[in-house]
């Protein structure tokens, strides 16, 4: 490798650099920076290295190792795939040492190589010399030169992409699950295959996600919440079905969301910036907007339709088919069966309608005018003694001059179990 550091012999370990420190690591520090263990440790001791820079290490083979049992009794060889796992080692090494204030919340993962080349068998009795130097880090992703020599031989090279993970050794990541690099996951967490997380997210302790599941970007699953299990549903059978969400999700402790099913459109659908407090349940084939907060224990029933920005109470129970408006608001324990519009808040089982959420339209921006224009809405809605065909024609005639209230027109017409009245 072209401008590879000098090779130390036998008789001098140590590097002559006179302008550097000579920096060393033995097995302590070694095992305290890699989670690799006996029969799989391939480096010894690092003689010498500068942070993100290069390190040369040591690796002492032995007929004692392991796959010299097959490979082969008769000329036991090291397998040239262990080389390059032991120069994938030290970069690791290199890694870790740059970065210390990754050391025991990350694992870093050999993700790809290229140019390998093999020159020279490795026997027992060899002492081999590691030399990995740091590239470019783009993405996540670090490249490494590394070099293989026994003595002055050179052995193998080649180069080495790897990447450092945020994930706790006693998780449990499936392979066939495709996380982002900096995606955190915490001890005990379970991921299974067909799972895809975006970047900046974190996944608490002992939380369980099962694919087909897709999460986006900077989302916080809490410690033994469930995403993407199985449906609740009798007639589900295993169809492969989906869970999406979109980004910035709270799900907080013990909360439940699952999976679609084949009797509606297979998937499951969550928005952005949402707040699932703790034992939150969102059935089967549900649909959520963006902003949406459910308190604790609050609980969807399958293919139910919650809007931007809607808020529901602690305890609040929707049944099965019912959509909850943008902006509305249900009170602790309400218990729905039927549609509640936007704006509007209700109260109560059943859930009765108890005015409009004034208070948070305010805060999201809504003028003095609107707000009053839907007050007036709500008035011909439920103390107008009309039908609901006429309310809602006359809500109709009352949007051409609120735009605002063509979304609450627009919601009652389409109701198919009807509407909170």
């Amino acid at each position: 490798m072209e401008g590879s550091h000098p090779t130390p012999t036998d008789s001098d370990l140590r590097l002559d650099r006179s302008e550097d420190v000579v920096s060393t690591m033995d097995i302590h520090k070694i095992l305290s920076l890699l989670p690799h263990r006996y029969p799989f440790l391939l480096v010894d001791k690092v003689i010498d290295y500068k942070v993100n820079e290069y390190l040369i290490a040591l690796k002492n083979v032995s007929y004692n190792e392991p796959f010299f049992t097959g490979h082969f009794p008769v000329r036991p060889v090291m397998p040239g795939v262990l080389i390059i796992e032991a120069l994938a080692q030290a970069t690791g090494l290199l890694a870790m040492a740059s970065r210390p204030e990754e050391v025991g919340n990350k694992l870093y993962y050999f993700v790809g190589i290229d140019k390998a080349r093999f020159k020279r068998p490795v026997e027992p009795g060899d002492q081999l010399i590691l030399d990995v130097k740091l590239g470019p880090v783009r993405r996540g992703i670090w490249k490494f030169d590394g070099e293989a020599r026994v003595d002055d031989r050179l052995v193998a090279s080649a180069e080495i992409m790897c990447t450092a993970r945020l994930i706790h050794p006693t998780a449990l990541v499936d392979p066939g699950a495709a996380l982002d690099s900096d995606v955190e996951v915490g001890p005990f967490a379970v991921i299974g295959p067909d799972v895809e997380i975006g970047a900046g997210s974190r996944i608490g302790p002992h939380a369980v996600i099962k694919g087909p599941t897709r999460i986006g970007r900077d989302n916080r699953v809490f410690q033994f919440a469930s995403v993407g299990e199985d449906p609740q549903d009798k007639k589900y059978g295993g169809e492969t079905t989906r869970l999406e969400i979109g980004d910035r999700n709270q799900i907080r402790e013990f909360t439940t969301l699952h999976r679609g099913t084949v009797q509606d459109k297979g998937v499951t659908r969550i928005g952005n910036d949402n707040l699932f407090m703790a034992y939150v349940h969102v059935a089967h084939d549900c649909r959520i907007g963006d902003n949406v907060i459910m308190a604790n224990a609050a609980s969807l029933g399958g293919h139910v339709e919650i809007q931007d920005w809607a808020i529901l109470g602690g305890f609040t129970i929707v049944h099965q088919f019912c959509r909850i408006g943008a902006h509305g608001f249900c009170a602790m324990g309400s218990v729905l069966s039927k549609d509640v519009p936007p704006y509007v808040t209700v109260g109560g089982h059943p859930a009765e309608p108890r005015g409009i959420n004034a208070e948070g339209l305010r805060r999201r921006g809504f003028s003095d005018v609107a707000i009053q224009a839907i007050k007036r809405a709500y008035r011909t809605l439920y103390m107008g003694n009309l039908k609901l065909a006429e309310a809602i024609a006359e809500l109709s005639r009352m949007s051409a001059d609120v735009p605002e209230l063509g979304v609450m027109a627009d919601f009652i017409a389409d109701s198919n179990r009807s509407i909170v009245r």
